[in-house]
């Protein structure tokens, strides 16, 4: 069970570095640094957060 679990963190630690290295926010060096908690709430910031585009009214 124990290599089961530490398995499955390492993928996701990996799928989430690959993810926010493929749109070149950070360099290997500073994901390696990184929790995984850490990797999980920037890639949910970069991918799921959408920017609210407000619009000038016309007159």
């Amino acid at each position: 069970m124990k290599k089961w679990l530490l398995t499955a963190l390492e993928e996701q630690r990996d799928y989430y570095s690959k993810q926010l290295l493929a749109i070149g926010v950070y360099n290997q060096s500073v994901l390696k640094n990184m929790t995984i908690t850490e990797l999980k709430s920037e890639y949910h910031y970069f991918y799921h957060c959408i920017p609210e585009v407000k619009r000038k009214k016309t007159q």
